[in-house]
């Protein structure tokens, strides 16, 4: 049984072996195209190996954004990132696949949200004012 890393890896390894025969794979059917008409076993292989891994690299990205959804309260609204003293944060919408950027989010409107709801780090609030962007764009 693999492990979540062990299949990273793996899709990390397949990803480095398209692109090392990516190059060849795309010379050999241009040169096909000189003939006019490609050969159909050489359109096919490639195809077939990019909609395989991309078939894998999407479930996995799903698996992913799944987690991070679950994470999430069921409303969306998340405050922002980033330190205005003594001032009441903003809440954004994060939608219902957000971003994740490192240890924040991006909310619909472009802004960093904190991965959590609630009171900030500072303690400075436990309720946000929702962003008038994010409200319109829903």
């Amino acid at each position: 049984m693999l492990t979540e890393a062990d299949r990273d890896l793996r899709l990390l390894d397949r990803v480095r072996d398209l692109h090392t025969s990516l190059a060849l794979d795309l010379s050999w059917l241009a040169r096909t195209l000189d003939d006019e008409t490609p050969r159909p076993d050489i359109v096919r292989d490639l195809g077939e190996r990019l909609a395989d891994l991309g078939a894998d690299l999407v479930a996995r990205a799903d698996e992913l954004d799944a987690r991070v959804r679950a994470t999430l309260p069921d409303h969306g609204w998340l405050p922002e990132a980033g330190a205005r003293r003594r001032a009441l944060a903003v809440a954004h919408q994060v939608g219902p696949h957000p971003l994740r950027c490192g240890p924040i989010f991006l909310a619909v409107c472009g802004a960093a949200c904190f991965p959590f709801y609630g009171t900030d780090p500072t303690g400075r609030t436990v309720r946000h004012e929702r962003c008038e962007r994010c409200l319109h764009v829903r």
